[in-house]
């Protein structure tokens, strides 16, 4: 049995679009993932002044995004760490935004980075022009698996957001009413009834937006990120993770699968 991939997430969702969004730290980074770049260098490529372009890498060095190859020497460069991955999926029933960082573990059978000695006996005996074309086809077998697997992928997420939209569908004509109806219990005021019925129904499909994190145990932090992500306001945060306990109960008393043992919930599918 494969070992999990080190997973670690180093810095808010928010933060990455907003270090991303800026144009001159996305030409930085384009230069830098195929050439290291010193600051003079890309001062004088970019035609931007050394002191403009150190603020940049000050910023991403100093959320991990990119790391010195020479520190000891004069004109020290800078690449992408590596392994650094986002994705987003967003339609009309399903929104995700995935960042991490993932080390290879030493059981797979991928290549380690800057490391070539797994291939075979005959490319270490090619001449370095072979040695470029048959690397140069690997890349091209490789992109084409990828492209194999992104339109499986495809497939596989819009499969998602069907089974998603049918269980928004449930969720209408079998369980609204109910929940709207245990919510009355402990809710006088009419707002505070329907932004506990919004709340509870986003609690509710944010769960099966990713069932495999929440199946068994639900872990009531996680899911606060997943709705209100890390960079809520430490009030606000704290006033939102009283909320959804009492829907979580109010919850599991009309759907039989969610459940509460001695203050843990459980998501059994």
């Amino acid at each position: 049995m494969e070992k999990e991939a080190n997973i670690v997430n180093f810095i808010s969702l928010d933060t990455l679009f907003e270090i991303l969004g800026n144009p001159t730290r996305r030409v930085i980074l384009s230069k830098i993932a195929k050439v290291p770049h010193s600051t003079s260098e890309l001062a004088n490529e970019l035609g931007i002044s050394r002191q403009a372009i150190h603020t940049q890498l000050k910023i991403l060095n100093s959320y991990n995004i990119i790391e010195d190859i020479n520190p000891d020497e004069v004109g020290v460069k800078f690449r992408i760490k590596n392994n650094i991955s986002v994705r987003i999926e967003i339609s009309p029933n399903y929104y995700n935004v995935n960042f991490r960082t993932e080390e290879i573990n030493e059981d797979s059978k991928s290549l380690k980075l800057e490391d070539v000695s797994s291939f075979d006996k005959k490319y270490q005996d090619k001449e370095p022009n072979n040695k470029i074309k048959y690397l140069g086809e690997k890349l091209k077998e490789i992109d084409n698996n990828l492209k194999n697997l992104e339109h499986q992928r495809h497939e596989l997420v819009q499969n998602k957001q069907c089974i998603i939209t049918e269980i928004k569908k449930l969720m209408e004509e079998q369980y609204r009413k109910k929940l709207e109806s245990s919510i009355k219990e402990r809710r006088q005021k009419d707002k505070l009834i329907k932004e506990s019925l919004n709340l509870g129904e986003e609690i509710f499909y944010t769960i099966f937006f990713n069932p495999e994190k929440y199946f068994r145990k639900i872990n009531i932090d996680s899911l606060l990120d997943d709705l209100f992500f890390s960079d809520m306001d430490i009030d606000l945060r704290a006033k939102n993770r009283v909320s959804i306990k009492p829907l979580l109960k109010d919850l599991s008393k009309i759907i039989e699968f969610l459940h509460e043992d001695e203050d843990d919930w459980f998501f059994d599918i």
